[in-house]
């Protein structure tokens, strides 16, 4: 290895550690979000089930105007609402329903039972309990840790120089389109680990152990567990939604099944962005070190996430991601509790000189595509 490349790798680890902040402001820190925390949990009861209960109603609603739309159309601009009402329900069912059930941002809410992590179902082809693990367990727990956080490469991406450069990188930024064209097939997979057993079976120079991995091991064994998880979940999804659909249909299927698609697809491309801009923008750190406590934990979440401003419709559709950050400090907060929130986070940041990284969507989106170009090379 070169002199260079060693100084490269030097000055990234280095200025992965570095902080701001002493020992004793650190801690002050940590205090002042706790302290918000527990301010806003106390809030949390009555209000919070007629939101989502609202959510959700609107979101049966969408779903059945859609179906209904794309079963009767006779013309291109009823069919269009037909998608468009389905995308809405898709992408509310995704992020705004499913992301936060499954974080049990309701499960100590006994009015919100249907929205409790172990009975929410959603309309994707990827499996609860295996999301649950990968995202909850090991992506919220240690976000940011190349040797833990299964987020940092996504199975697919070289992001820092604490990513060992393969072959496939090179294209990485095609990589990244196609897989936004199809983050709910993507995500099912990375999710059950099925993926790791594909790219290692199929990409000249893959290494799974340079990625941290859903499973514990990679034998045969652990292929047909991932295998039954996504196909319990996958079979049933694509069933009910290109089969059952079509059926019913009859000889209109063709544009039942084209809308039933284009609203999945719509669905695809605006979650990825929105997760890739929550984790893979310029200024998102990613680091080699674990955190010894608890503010040092909060400091990690805060640096290896982003935020993307937008308005109160663009942050419903972005199930509130778009407020990555608190949604990490805090993942257990339901979603339009995080809103609520942001502009003390911002406050606090600031006042220790933390970066809080928020820009404009388009701002962020092209953050993203400068990064995954840049380590592409």
């Amino acid at each position: 290895m070169s002199q260079v490349t060693l100084d490269t790798l030097r000055s990234q680890v280095n200025e992965a550690r570095e902080t701001p902040l002493t020992e004793t402001q650190l801690q002050a820190f940590a205090q002042e979000l706790d302290a918000l925390k527990k301010e806003v949990q106390a809030k949390i009861g009555p209000d919070d089930v007629v939101y989502i209960e609202t959510v959700y109603q609107i979101c049966r609603l969408c779903e059945v105007t859609g179906r209904l739309l794309l079963h009767t159309s006779r013309d291109p601009v009823s069919w269009g609402l037909g998608v468009l009402f389905l995308y809405v329900y898709l992408q509310l069912d995704n992020l705004e329903l499913h992301h936060h059930a499954q974080h049990g941002a309701y499960d100590k809410l006994p009015e919100a039972r249907r929205f409790h992590s172990d009975v929410y179902w959603h309309n994707s082809s990827v499996d609860e309990e295996s999301w649950r693990y990968r995202h909850n367990v090991l992506h919220h727990s240690y976000t940011g840790q190349v040797d833990r956080d299964p987020d940092v490469t996504y199975g697919y991406y070289r992001l820092s120089e604490l990513i060992d450069k393969q072959v496939f990188h090179t294209i990485q930024p095609a990589v990244l389109v196609l897989n936004t064209l199809g983050a709910e097939g993507s995500l099912g997979l990375v999710s059950s680990g099925l993926l790791d057993f594909m790219m290692h079976a199929t990409i000249p120079g893959y290494e799974k152990l340079n990625y941290p991995s859903v499973n514990k091991s990679h034998d045969l064994q652990a292929l047909a567990d991932s295998l039954r998880r996504h196909l319990r979940k996958a079979v049933p999804h694509y069933a009910y939604n290109y089969g059952l659909f079509a059926l019913l249909a009859g000889h209109r299927w063709p544009q039942v099944t084209l809308g039933n698609l284009t609203a999945a697809l719509l669905r695809n491309v605006f979650t990825g962005l929105i997760f890739y801009t929550g984790h893979m923008t310029e200024q998102v750190k990613h680091y080699d070190w674990h955190p010894s406590n608890r503010a040092e934990w909060y400091l990690q979440q805060i640096e290896g996430t982003a935020n993307v401003a937008g308005s109160r419709l663009f942050s419903l559709l972005a199930g509130h991601l778009n407020y990555q950050i608190e949604h990490h400090l805090f993942p257990k907060l339901p979603p339009n509790r995080l809103e609520e929130i942001a502009p003390k986070v911002q406050a606090i940041c600031e006042r220790y000189g933390v970066n809080y990284n928020t820009g404009s969507f388009v701002d962020q989106v092209a953050s993203v595509f400068r990064r995954i170009t840049r380590y592409s090379r």
